[in-house]
């Protein structure tokens, strides 16, 4: 009943943990059944027992199981009666299945780790030795974010000051908690729709501030926030870059209005026309930014880890407010990722998504936008990032129905913004993005 699959990028322990309570759930196992001991199950699943005893011990410390020496683990017997599991529809076979491809565009990029990396990652790291928790993420982790920044952002930053959390939107919740009650936030518009939500969600009040093709315009900002979300080495929605003099603008605004800079980065170790230019943090030592990072754009978009770095004294304020919250993501999954930074593994895949995107935008160049513009179509694309995102006008409503039938043919989709089509290539997988160009270019 219960499996476990070495190519996905998630852990042994947490395959082992999610299977456990997926069998608890759906009835299979019920309250005060035994359950395998750890060598058992260790036998069965040809994992090592390390493995096993991090899952059960997760389990026991959420009550799902209850362990006691000398006797056997079993289901903790005060788990409420379930009811029975409700019958999940065959999955549909992938013989003649018609799955659909978003072109939206989105952060992450397909073929990031190699599964070969990451197992030799998972390895390490179920093999050391356990170690104290901290809640604000393990010090050797730390150490290798402050490292990776250094590297790939020119972000001098003391690894006391970094904080581990369970992705992007987990650390702007953190942030958000930290700073205070009722707060008025300043989102991009447009901007990206995935952090913003969790604006109202944390109950604070989100604020539009306009932007252009430089991002957000500093003279137009409201005078009455507490807090300022930005992404300046992304601009959305085609990941171009906020210019130095408007950087530094927005930073003395921040610095007069006593405004906190929320800072966005994700992606811009993926810039590959130009190196990525500086973080605010890096520009600025009056006005107050904490950056928001994600593992889920150099890793996997799968992983939900993250974190977040802060000044001195606004790490203090965040670090009382993880120690209530707990600690978000596992040991095991964090010290696997830090194999991965101190490896050289990361910046190698970096290397190889910039040689992919540059062959990828080449094709694009070469097929999808010239078929499109023959179609009387208007591109916009970012020359100085990614260069595999495009906003797609068309003047003539019957152009643009006949473009979109032919996506819905193909099985795409794509965003939207105003009257213009989102097209995003970058986080398709080899194979989406071949079936994808042989839809979009010009037909024999």
């Amino acid at each position: 009943m219960l499996s476990v699959d070495r190519s996905l990028p998630l852990s042994l322990p947490a395959q082992i943990a999610a299977g456990m309570r997926e069998l608890v759930a759906s009835g299979q196992l019920a309250a005060g059944e035994r359950v395998p001991s750890t060598r058992e199950l260790a036998a069965l699943l040809d994992v090592s027992r390390g493995s096993v005893v991090t899952a059960y011990d997760q389990l026991s410390s959420e009550g799902i199981l209850l362990a006691s020496q000398g006797a056997p683990t079993i289901v903790h017997p005060q788990l409420p009666r379930l009811s029975p599991p409700v019958p999940r529809p065959a999955p549909p076979s992938r013989r003649g299945a018609q799955r659909v491809i978003s072109l939206k565009p989105t952060s992450g990029h397909a073929g990031t780790i190699r599964p070969a990396a990451w197992r030799r990652a998972w390895r390490e790291a179920a093999a050391a030795p356990a170690q104290p928790v901290d809640k604000a993420g393990q010090p050797y982790l730390r150490g290798a974010v402050a490292e990776h920044l250094r590297l790939a952002r020119g972000l001098r930053v003391d690894p006391e000051n970094v904080l581990v959390t369970g992705g992007a939107r987990e650390g702007l919740l953190l942030i958000l908690m930290s700073l205070g009650r009722a707060l008025r936030v300043g989102v991009e518009d447009p901007g990206h729709p995935g952090l913003r939500t969790i604006v109202p969600l944390a109950g604070h009040t989100p604020v539009t501030c306009p932007t252009d093709e430089n991002g957000l315009v500093v003279e137009a900002l409201p005078t009455d926030l507490d807090a300022l979300l930005v992404t300046p080495s992304h601009l959305y929605p085609l990941g171009a870059s906020m210019p130095a003099p408007r950087r530094h603008a927005l930073l003395e605004w921040a610095a007069r209005t006593d405004v906190v800079l929320i800072e966005d980065d994700f992606n811009s170790e993926l810039r590959y026309r130009v190196s990525p230019q500086p973080t605010l943090a890096a520009l600025s030592t009056e006005a107050t930014v904490v950056s928001l990072g994600t593992f889920s754009t150099l890793l996997s978009r799968e992983l939900n880890a993250g974190y977040v770095v802060a000044d001195p004294a606004t790490a203090v304020t965040l670090r009382a407010t993880r120690e209530l919250l707990g600690m978000p993501v596992s040991s095991v999954t964090q010290d696997a990722i830090a194999h991965l930074l101190d490896s050289g593994d990361v910046r190698r895949t970096t290397k190889r998504v910039h040689a992919r995107l540059v062959v990828r935008r080449e094709v694009l160049a070469g097929t999808v936008f010239p078929a499109l513009r023959e179609r009387g179509a208007r591109i916009v694309h970012s020359d100085d990032s990614l260069g595999v995102d495009a906003l797609v006008y068309f003047d003539d409503a019957a152009a643009k129905q006949a473009f979109e039938e032919q996506m819905r043919r193909g099985r795409l989709t794509c965003g939207y913004l105003g009257d213009g089509l989102l097209l995003g290539f970058g986080h398709l997988s080899e194979e989406d993005f071949a079936h994808a160009i042989a839809v979009l270019r010009p037909q024999p």
